[in-house]
């Protein structure tokens, strides 16, 4: 595994002049967090740590843009695709810049995803297509209503959580030496439990969740974790994505504790997220299921993105 460079680490790496990308490397954690702390944002998929730990389905290349970050990303279920450059001085002409290289280096049907609703308005006003993607749209929740779980709407959430409790012994732990090396081995057990389902999306994620535990240490994220009758059961991970949100990247539960799921996620916000005051908990991939469950816990709003190509060819 390679070293990541310690989010409060002084290494810079050196990072080419556009366009002479190169791949994402361990040491530029420390500029990328930079750049991202420079322009904050809703969008989950915009940290250092998802864009590392998810390199392996796909991988990013960087480059240094109008003192700020570009990043493109190489995917076998899209054209390559670029960021919204990171802590530009002129959000907008640096991401016309890039769309236009990557116009011209990567073809008609690259484009810029990942695109915020206010910079996808002002690029569409400039002549450039835009199209919304709705499986890419994150669901934002009121971190208190997850926690209290108040009234009527969430009565179904507090009963699961109560047959858990009565039914077993639990108890949360914070994610740290030991307990993140459990939670490891918890994992492959759930993954070999889920082989049927196998595909790809499962083997992404899968690989993403093992470099997240790999890289633990340096990654500067917060987990929690349920230990059920002596043994770990279920965990949550995440990381602060803005002064008054964070995003909850993973979690996962063992399918035959009842009740664990509700548990770990609302033990997980109280412990690591009460100081925020909303948490995304990212995309549904157009998934149904997975569309049912983060719609009943009534989110409060979603975060748009956007893909954008085209535009006038001067």
């Amino acid at each position: 595994m390679e070293q990541l460079a310690p989010v409060g680490s002084l290494t810079w790496a050196e990072i080419p002049p556009f366009p002479a990308f190169r791949p994402l490397a361990p040491a530029d954690q420390p500029y990328v967090r930079s750049a991202l702390a420079r322009s904050p944002g809703e969008i989950s998929d915009l940290t250092f740590a998802c864009l590392w730990v998810w390199r392996r389905t796909l991988p990013v290349s960087i480059a240094a843009l109008d003192d700020g970050l570009a990043l493109v990303v190489d995917s076998i279920r899209w054209p390559s695709f670029g960021v919204p450059p990171l802590g530009a001085t002129d959000p907008v002409a640096s991401a016309e810049r890039l769309l236009r290289w990557l116009r011209d280096a990567r073809g008609p049907a690259a484009g810029l995803r990942l695109v915020s609703a206010p910079l996808a308005r002002q690029l569409e006003r400039r002549g450039w297509r835009v199209e919304a993607h709705r499986a890419a749209a994150d669901y934002v929740y009121r971190t208190a209503d997850l926690i209290e779980l108040p009234g009527r709407r969430y009565a179904a959430k507090r009963n699961w959580i109560r047959r858990c409790l009565a039914a077993h012994d639990c108890r949360y732990e914070r994610m740290a030496g030991p307990v993140t090396a459990e939670c490891a081995t918890f994992f492959e057990a759930w993954y070999r439990r889920h082989a049927g389902d196998e595909g790809p999306d499962l083997r992404a994620e899968a690989d993403a969740v093992r470099e997240t535990f790999a890289a633990w240490d340096a990654l500067g994220l917060r987990g929690g974790a349920v230990r059920v009758d002596g043994a770990i059961r279920a965990f949550a991970v995440g990381e602060p994505l803005s002064p008054g949100m964070a995003v909850q990247h993973f979690e996962k539960a063992d399918p035959a504790v009842p009740g664990l799921y509700q548990v770990i996620n609302r033990w997980f916000l109280r412990e690591e997220f009460a100081g925020f005051e909303w948490i995304n908990r990212e995309e549904d991939l157009d998934d149904p299921g997975l569309r049912r469950a983060k719609l009943s816990y009534h989110p409060a709003r979603l975060v748009e993105k956007f893909v954008v190509t085209g535009g006038d060819l001067e």
